[in-house]
């Protein structure tokens, strides 16, 4: 099978110290782009493969960190927010593990419990749709493994937190909805075990509430499976006596699927009933008509949580860094789908 070469057989070989070879193999910008570029090469040549499991169990200090998301699939606003944590993470010799809960509360205990076993930096995690006890993630704190939330937070421990204001995004659109005059809004909300969940709802409650609208007969579905509830939602809404003529959904992709059961029932948007979203995906400027919705800086999101967990890493005194909770801001995009 031939020899392994090892960081030993590099530094050697280059007359250098280990710890600078493997500085360079993480792109550290204290070593010298001439350093770093003789190291890669010499690794090229003697075909270097680093043993991350083993150099993460003879150090506590590890190049690695875990990420933990609901799904990827069907969210761009994750493979943006991913794009924005692997920008940071190599600006500071960083490699990005990424794991996926599948909104599952337990496979996001075990991928959590595998990271930490593993001995990551840290860990970035947004939660799952079924999470409401957070041990997991005190536990991982107690073995000094630093957490950040990011998009999906909590309130319910202490912990640093990237989240976007969804609160303000939903009233906005909301009160774009009843600017436009449309008397009879719904919303289909998504698990309400979610805070963007609450938020979103209530950004939506106060809306018409200030806007002087009955809240008690505000028509509110929720949504726990995004796709397949979304349909039905849209069956119940158009079996109504009294149709809504504007839905707001939690999400983009939920208002996807409400505009392709609006259009199988020939149902005009937004002619008929208005519809917006939540969200900023792409998708939204391809589908006919174009959907109004609430575009989240879903590349920022994983920048800033990425910065504030390396600089937990990093931080020898831990407990005089105290926790932060970063509030993002959202921007309305009006479209075709709510402007008739």
């Amino acid at each position: 099978m031939g020899k392994v070469y090892t960081i030993h057989d590099i530094a050697i070989r280059l007359n250098i110290s280990k710890s600078t070879v493997s500085r360079a193999l993480r792109n550290h910008p204290d070593v010298s782009k001439e350093t770093k570029t003789l190291v890669h090469e010499m690794a090229a040549k003697l075909n270097y493969q680093k043993n991350i499991l083993a150099s993460n169990l003879a150090s506590k200090n590890t190049n690695l960190i875990g990420v933990v998301i609901p799904e990827i699939a069907r969210q761009h606003f994750f493979a943006q927010a991913l794009s924005g944590i692997q920008r940071v993470a190599k600006e500071h010799g960083y490699i990005v593990m990424v794991c996926q809960s599948n909104e599952e509360y337990l496979e996001e205990i075990n991928q959590v419990n595998a990271l930490v076993n593993s001995r990551v930096a840290g860990i970035l995690i947004s939660l799952s749709k079924e999470t409401n006890d957070y041990q997991h993630i005190l536990n991982a704190q107690d073995r000094h493994t630093p957490v950040v939330l990011f998009d999906r937070g909590t309130d319910k421990i202490e912990i640093s937190q990237v989240l976007v204001d969804d609160y303000k995004g939903a009233y906005e659109i909301t009160t774009h909805l009843i600017k436009q005059g449309y008397q009879n809004i719904a919303h289909l909300s998504g698990p309400m075990s979610l805070s963007i969940s609450q938020k979103r709802y209530k950004g939506f409650m106060d809306a018409l509430k200030d806007a002087g609208r009955s809240t008690t007969d505000a028509y509110v579905l929720q949504c726990d499976n995004l796709s397949l509830d979304a349909r039905e939602a849209t069956e119940r809404i158009l079996s109504l006596k009294k149709r809504p003529d504007a839905i707001f959904c939690m999400s983009d992709y939920m208002a996807i699927q409400v505009l392709k059961e609006l259009k199988s029932n020939q149902i005009q948007v937004p002619e008929e009933i208005a519809l917006a979203g939540f969200a900023g995906d792409p998708i939204t400027e391809i589908v006919e008509p174009q959907l109004s919705t609430v575009e989240q800086p879903a590349f920022d999101i994983g920048v800033q949580a990425a910065k504030r967990l390396i600089m937990e890493i990093e931080t020898e005194d831990r407990d005089t860094l105290g926790f932060i909770h970063k509030i993002l801001d959202t921007n309305l995009l009006v479209r075709e789908s709510t402007t008739s």
